[in-house]
């Protein structure tokens, strides 16, 4: 970072400005933690105060975000999520400008009684996948395939390796190329604290706040066609819906009496 020089800009603008242009620059990455605020002030000879009211400009920003008792740390940019459209993770990321990636961490077959574990009905296939934005870690993606799908999908075969592991991998077009469409889906969101595994995996602190996300996706008639549990870094993830609140004799209705499938 350049070093700041008098001008008739307040210190503390000169010095987020300063922070700014670090993180846009990937000087720090998502997630790492920022030069503590005594630092700042040593590096920069500036006062506690210009520190803090720096900092604070990057928090409304969204470009940081503080952990109570440990530091500022750069935030991911959260991919932003429209209310009742149903898209897959690549497209989402595409059209917020951003490259998608990911990385197979596992595939295994599930016997029935495994599968019913899941909802599946019968044997399924389950895919364990970290997803990347921009080259860095965003979420975990546990996703059940039934066979019957499953069998539809040249990447899930044993000789489409090299297409599941692309890069551009999309498991929402691999159906579409196969004319299985994802027409509707159940979605449950909950917030915990993430397992060591998915904290190393994700590259976040022990415990850190994780969005969960539970989506059964069916076709026009009612079929399951994928089964998923994703797993988002708390600040990496938006979600945008709209309340109204219905007067008079207006009915009260339900997230699940929206498009609810027929099961057959």
């Amino acid at each position: 970072m350049r070093q700041i020089t008098p001008t008739s800009q307040p210190l503390y603008i000169q010095l987020a400005d300063k922070l700014r242009e670090g993180i846009l620059s990937k000087q720090w990455q998502p997630g790492d933690l920022l030069p503590s605020e005594p630092q700042l002030c040593r590096e920069h000879n500036v006062s506690r105060g210009t520190v803090t009211r720096a900092i604070e400009i990057l928090l409304r920003e969204g470009l940081a975000h503080r952990r109570q008792g440990d530091g500022t740390y750069v935030s991911r940019p959260a991919l932003h999520r429209q209310p009742g459209i149903l898209s897959s993770f690549s497209k989402t990321v595409r059209e917020q400008g951003r490259v998608p990636s990911h990385k197979i961490i596992g595939l295994t077959r599930l016997t029935r009684a495994q599968a019913q574990q899941y909802g599946c009905g019968a044997g399924a296939l389950k895919m364990s996948r970290l997803r990347l934005v921009d080259g860095t870690p965003w979420a975990l993606h546990q996703c059940v395939v039934p066979d019957a799908v499953a069998a539809r999908l040249p990447a899930l075969q044993p000789a489409g390796a090299d297409l599941l592991h692309a890069p551009d991998f999309s498991l929402y077009q691999a159906m579409e190329d196969a004319g299985l469409i994802v027409e509707q889906a159940e979605e449950v969101l909950r917030a915990r604290t993430a397992t060591a595994e998915e904290a190393k995996l994700l590259r976040v602190a022990p415990r850190a706040a994780v969005m969960m996300i539970h989506r059964t996706g069916f076709d026009a008639a009612g079929r399951i066609l994928e089964l998923m549990e994703s797993t988002y870094v708390g600040d990496s993830y938006s979600y945008e819906t709209r309340l109204t609140r219905h007067r008079g004799r207006a009915a009260v209705v339900t997230p699940h009496q929206f498009n609810k499938p027929k099961r057959k």
